[in-house]
């Protein structure tokens, strides 16, 4: 799969840099997602996203659209979010934390 660079415009080549520079942000998110680490640290760095909750579910819609890729996804991007924030570990834990109990609302019951 490949990332939507289109939605990124003139910023596109920008947002692949980061990739060149860090080839962990070159990673899906989850395998079956086409959103890369790149775009949630971009969105961190120059979108004001400021929780996992703005990544997953605002920037790339990926909590509507397969919350269990999204519940996986979740501390891999706190992780690269941290990075861009200058957060640490414990914040990381608790969006995890946080994301999780959000993210539970859209699985299927049973």
């Amino acid at each position: 799969m490949r990332a939507p660079w289109k939605v990124y415009g003139s910023e596109a080549g920008a947002v692949r840099a980061m990739e060149a520079a860090d080839e962990n942000l070159a990673a899906l998110m989850h395998p079956s997602l086409p959103y890369r680490m790149s775009q949630a640290a971009w969105a961190a760095r120059h979108e004001m996203a400021a929780r996992v909750e703005d990544v997953l579910a605002r920037r790339t819609r990926t909590l509507f659209l397969n919350a269990r890729a999204a519940l996986a996804a979740a501390p891999a991007v706190a992780r690269a979010m941290a990075a861009e924030l200058g957060h640490g570990e414990s914040w990381v834990e608790e969006e995890v934390r946080s994301f999780r109990e959000l993210a539970r609302r859209y699985l299927p019951a049973g």
